[in-house]
């Protein structure tokens, strides 16, 4: 009987659609909603557009020439009249403009340099939407399955109320003892508390998608099982393959981009050790020399003894340190995804094998009419009842443990090559 109990419920445990929040005040969406809503909503992505937005302002900055300087000298006390700041025709006054002129790339390589810096922050706002939409996709997952194991405990406690209403009406007739309704109500109350720790996890899931979301709202999201297992069943792609896909992830591009905002950084440096250059022209009226006197020059400073070898130095380390960051990130993505390939094949053929079984004629209502009829004892019907829950449990943990390392997977290459919808 056992066996035939099994068999009916591995045969039965993948419908069509999982069902989230079956609240009458819900709103329901599809996954593909939900991701519009996470976009649109959530405060880290905010944040991250922000990010992009600081970086590119930079760039405009960078893009600027510096102001000139002006100087403007007024003579106090005018020894040939004796008069104090005089404006007039005998005055003295000197005015100097001087405007900084980078040389060797000092202005080309900063710019550069911020360049990809913006390209940087770009690819980790893409990184973030993306490892967010896969936190999305397992919450989802986790929050259909809980559902259904608070439901597994809703048929049994159904079916233990009737059970118990058919019981007290024969111990009223005096067809039954007593003993047998307190040991139903302590099976019942057995399953109550069971059913309220998977109630409680499934409500700190259901408030993790609220933070997600960015919303206070219930929404109900609608999860298609049947495709993601058909995906499932045309997936050839080898782990070759899947590592090939790799180089577009947008945290390994990032890091590129930080290696490249690097390199131009360390090139500033070096030109950062030429002299600094000014272009100034002066007008003095009245001055020493002659009458309205006009003049232009340079203004260079002497690299003696800061020729900039400690900034250049700690940029040469720093390119280098972001080039064995790139090459480590690439090493730990290859070894991710070979670890997430080969646990998904596994996981595949476990759950494989539990669905190929077909179903046999038994239901959980033949059980509590035969308790009905006196044809079970109390100790079968409990242990047949805790052997139906129990195996149910675990199979909806295999099946999210399926989509779970679905996730792992797609989040792991970068890119959906299995869709969660």
């Amino acid at each position: 009987m056992l066996n035939c109990l099994l068999l009916l419920i591995m045969a039965s445990l993948c419908p069509n659609d999982i069902l989230l929040s079956l609240e009458a005040d819900t709103t329901w969406l599809t996954v593909r909603e939900a991701e519009q809503m996470l976009e649109e909503r959530n405060p880290q992505l905010q944040m991250s557009t922000l990010d992009v937005e600081m970086a590119a302002s930079t760039l405009r900055q960078e893009r600027l020439w510096e102001n000139p300087e002006a100087d403007l000298l007024y003579n106090v006390n005018n020894p040939v009249t004796g008069h104090y700041f005089e404006a007039g025709p005998e005055g003295e006054i000197d005015i100097a403009v001087e405007q900084p002129i980078p040389i060797g790339g000092q202005r080309r390589q900063r710019i550069n340099r911020q360049k990809a810096m913006v390209s940087v922050a770009e690819n980790e706002r893409d990184w973030n939407t993306y490892r967010l939409k896969m936190e999305l996709h397992r919450t989802i997952a986790d929050i259909c399955f809980l559902r259904e194991k608070v439901e597994t405990f809703d048929s049994e406690i159904h079916s233990v109320d009737r059970i118990l209403t058919a019981y007290r009406k024969q111990e009223k007739e005096g067809n039954l003892s007593k003993i047998e309704i307190v040991r139903m109500e302590a099976f019942k109350l057995q399953l109550v508390s069971g059913q309220n720790e998977w109630r409680t996890l499934l409500e700190r899931r259901e408030n993790d998608l609220r933070l997600l979301l960015g919303t206070s709202g219930n929404w109900a999201i609608r999860m298609d099982e049947t495709a993601i297992f058909n995906d499932m069943n045309s997936l050839q792609w080898s782990t070759a393959d899947l590592t090939a896909k790799t180089e577009t992830r947008p945290d390994l591009v990032a890091i590129g981009f930080e290696a490249q905002s690097a390199e131009r950084d360390l090139k500033l440096q070096r030109a950062n050790r030429l002299p600094r250059v000014s272009v100034k022209a002066e007008y003095d009226k009245n001055g020493n020399i002659g009458h309205n006197f006009w003049g232009v020059g340079l203004k260079t400073t002497i690299p003696v003894f800061d020729r900039n070898q400690g900034n250049i130095r700690s940029a040469s380390l720093m390119m280098t340190q972001k080039h064995i960051e790139e090459q480590a990130l690439k090493h730990e993505i290859v070894s991710e995804v070979a670890l997430c390939r080969n646990r998904l094949q596994r996981q595949w053929m476990l759950l494989n094998d539990a669905r190929q079984t077909t179903a046999a004629d038994f239901s959980p209502e033949a059980i509590e009419r035969r308790m009905l009829d006196h044809d079970l004892s109390m100790l079968d019907f409990i242990s047949i009842y805790d052997a139906y829950r129990e195996t149910r449990l675990i199979l909806i943990d295999e099946r999210n443990s399926l989509i779970q390392t679905i996730i792992d997977l797609n989040e792991a290459v970068g890119e959906e090559i299995i869709k969660i919808r």
